[in-house]
């Protein structure tokens, strides 16, 4: 342990054995104590304190004190740990600390207010916008944290009309603010999949400024739907943005597809730029998937200038966009066979390296599949994976399979498929069945599915089951309609009759010991039993009611109220006794990670200011060699890599307690690594790696530093060989 780490354990120590001292911590003896003791270290103790309570949730201790220190170190403390519980009490000490004079504090009382804005948006708004107004519109500190911004993100998630009104009046004003309140209309547009006229009219005429706002097309680009005169405005405006640079941009490029069919030859120009950012590119290609038969053409013509002369260039960054549009393509038009036929037909590399293999067959599966439209015996389709059951070529069965009825023949071929030993095949299989209600005897394959070892399995049978919950019985019920409002229910003209082993096997799913951070499996598992009426469960999901795991209580809550709890709300609960380990020997300083990948060296910079225990908890995982061998279990062109999975389909972990959100209002720039959730305080070993900008994802995910490198030369699959840890 470095002097650092033993320096922030024994600070910490000392704070813990305050508290269990006492339920409420007696400050005026922790100050005696320490009276002898340099401030700083005084601070620095508090501060530790502050992070404990912040990491147990535990805002009842909290108290005035804190948020009225003369310490501002304190203060900024008090009102991160507030804004990342933000709970009901979290609520009114945000509203005073929002009125403090540090701009620090101010940033983290903001953001905490719109966290907290359910149940609370009008009297958060207000205070928000009252602040605001004695704030003025200039930044008010350098990053990390900058109160206007946090402000501005603030009100977008509580997404009221006057939030939207404000936010539209700083940018129709412009300024200094401006820019944020655009980037913040793009939240709401995110969130709630609409603007006012008002608003987009706003933004277009502030992306069309004789200085223009770089974030102002950022809202189009979360919108599907719009009138005919916005679009033709949109068109016009995106377009001559183009000729922008960075972020103006990214956004005018994603934003092009929004402007309908008539934006897609210039979608194709970008796809097609071999000069353009690969991410670009990718977004082209998505943007040109949106835009029916137009785009469809002009991805099959523009497809054949993708294709590399040989497969040595398969790993470089064009394999991205060229994996883009294969993915944005519905079904082999005649400008596509020649090339579809070619990308199939690729030759792998014989004693070339394992990555290039593996390329080639993923290229060659996606043009059989979409070659083949519904024949599942497509000679190209058998012939694309030269491994026996491989994976490539089972994933590109089951999108051949999903296209049409899943009887006879193509029954036997999806059966397989549900029964593959490789269990990223079996989730694919499972996820098909709600589309196929023609799949005869259902509940013998769910059952068989949460009767699997791999919990993704497990999820995934229950996620099928809570939302399709007549699969469970050999008998349908004659008459089925939803539940509006609520996904996971079905209200039942007949009742249900689950078969007798898909409850055994559910029972038993749900009673079975799991790591600490399968939070994913657990609440799935309480749906599905809630969609069945599985009544025996009851007692078992009524403890997590009460669980420390706010996921874990929003899934259990909804369970009983599905099972006959109507009125109960799962709010309260005790906090964990301890804070998480990691904080007995924090990193305090940047640290490294060097990941030694099939894709070259590609590198991390972690910075423990915002995110402590994550980083912490990331750095102890590479120096344990938790992420040598593991796959890159995620690519999405254009958008995330994503890794940290030794079981490679996204719902592993590394079976350590699930750390606490320790979220921000900073923004996900482009390369910006962000720890991958499965809803609040799920955080576990799993990274994310963001290639271009993504304001949307602002305050939801935890930012926990930068990346470098070609990021965007990785593929899915790609194997991470080891990691080096260095503190910079």
């Amino acid at each position: 342990m470095g002097v650092k780490r033993a320096a922030a354990a024994a600070l910490l120590l000392a704070a813990s054995s305050c508290r269990e001292s006492a339920p409420v911590p007696d400050l005026g003896a922790t100050s005696a104590s320490a009276s002898a003791a340099p401030k700083a270290a005084l601070v620095s103790a508090q501060r530790m304190e502050l992070a404990a309570i912040e990491h147990r949730r535990a805002s009842a201790l909290i108290v005035d004190e804190h948020i009225s220190s003369r310490n501002v170190e304190t203060r900024r403390a008090a009102a991160r740990a507030l804004a990342r519980i933000a709970d009901d009490r979290s609520v009114e000490l945000l509203q005073k600390l929002l009125a403090d004079e540090d701009s620090g504090v101010v940033a983290w009382a903001a953001y905490g207010l719109g966290y907290a804005c359910q149940g609370h948006a009008s009297e958060n708004v207000r205070a928000l916008v009252v602040r605001a107004a004695s704030l003025g519109p200039k930044p008010t500190a350098k990053k990390p944290v900058d109160a206007n911004r946090a402000i501005a993100f603030a009100l977008a998630r509580c997404g009221t009309r006057e939030a939207e009104r404000t936010l539209r009046s700083w940018v129709s004003v412009g300024g200094p603010r401006a820019e944020v309140a655009a980037l913040a209309l793009g939240r709401i547009a995110s969130a709630q999949k609409r603007l006012d006229d008002a608003s987009l009219i706003a933004l277009l005429d502030a992306a069309s400024d004789d200085e223009p706002l770089s974030g102002a097309l950022f809202a189009f680009t979360r919108l599907r739907e719009l009138p005919p005169n916005i679009q033709r405005r949109l068109l016009e405006v995106a377009t001559d943005s183009l000729e922008a640079s960075g972020q103006r941009r990214v956004f005018a490029v994603r934003a092009l597809a929004s402007a309908g069919e008539s934006a897609a030859e210039a979608l194709s120009e970008i796809l097609s730029d071999k000069k353009a950012d690969a991410s670009e590119r990718s977004d082209a290609a998505h943007g040109l998937g949106r835009l029916g038969e137009t785009g469809q053409q002009l991805l099959g013509e523009k497809l054949a200038s993708l294709i590399p002369e040989d497969t040595s260039k398969l790993s470089t960054a064009n394999f991205g966009p060229l994996v883009a549009t294969l993915g944005a393509l519905k079904s082999p038009l005649q400008p596509t066979l020649a090339a579809l036929q070619k990308i199939a037909d690729l030759e792998l590399p014989e004693g070339g390296s394992d990555t290039q293999r593996r390329r080639g067959v993923t290229l060659r599966c996606q043009a059989a599949s979409i070659l083949a439209k519904k024949a599942t015996h497509s000679k190209r389709l058998a012939a694309c994976d030269p491994e026996d059951a491989g994976r490539q070529g089972a994933l590109a069965m089951a999108s051949v399979l999903d296209r049409g009825t899943i009887v006879g023949g193509r029954f036997g071929q999806w059966k397989k498929l549900v029964e593959s030993e490789d269990h990223v095949v079996r989730e694919r299989a499972l996820a098909l069945m709600p589309s196929h209600p023609e799949i005869k005897t259902p509940h013998v394959f769910l059952t068989a599915g949460l009767q699997a070892e791999q919990a993704g399995v497990v999820a995934t049978a229950a996620n099928v089951l809570a939302s399709y919950p007549d699969r469970a019985s050999a008998r349908r019920p004659r008459k089925l309609r939803r539940v509006a409002g609520d996904p996971a229910a079905t209200a039942h003209e007949e009742a249900l009759d689950p078969d007798r082993s898909l409850v055994d096997a559910l029972t038993a799913a749900f009673e079975k010991k799991r790591s600490a951070d399968d939070i994913e499996v657990r609440a799935e598992l309480m749906s599905a039993a809630a969609a069945i009426q599985l009544l025996r469960l009851k007692p078992k999901i009524e403890p997590y009611c009460k669980s420390a795991n706010p996921t874990l209580r929003k899934r259990a809550q909804q369970a009983l109220r599905l099972l006959g709890n109507k009125s109960v709300t799962c709010n309260e609960f005790t906090p964990p006794k301890d804070p998480p380990p990691e904080l007995a020997h924090v990193v305090a300083t940047k640290t490294r990670l060097t990941f030694v990948t099939d894709s070259g060296e590609l590198s991390m910079l972690l910075d423990p200011e915002l995110a402590p225990v994550a980083v912490t908890r990331t750095v102890d995982l590479a120096r344990d060699g938790f992420y040598d061998g593991v796959v890159i279990h995620r690519v999405v062109p254009g958008f995330v890599v994503q890794l940290g999975d030794r079981l490679g389909d996204g719902y592993g972990g590394a079976g350590k307690e699930p750390m606490a959100c320790e979220t921000s209002p900073v923004e996900f720039d482009r390369l910006t690594v962000g720890v991958a959730l499965g809803g609040r305080d799920t955080g576990s070993s799993q990274l994310f790696v963001t290639l271009a900008t993504f304001p949307h994802l602002t305050g939801d995910y935890p930012l926990i530093g930068t990346a470098t490198g070609d990021w965007a030369a990785v593929a899915q699959g790609d194997v991470i060989q080891k990691v080096r840890v260095e503190e910079e």
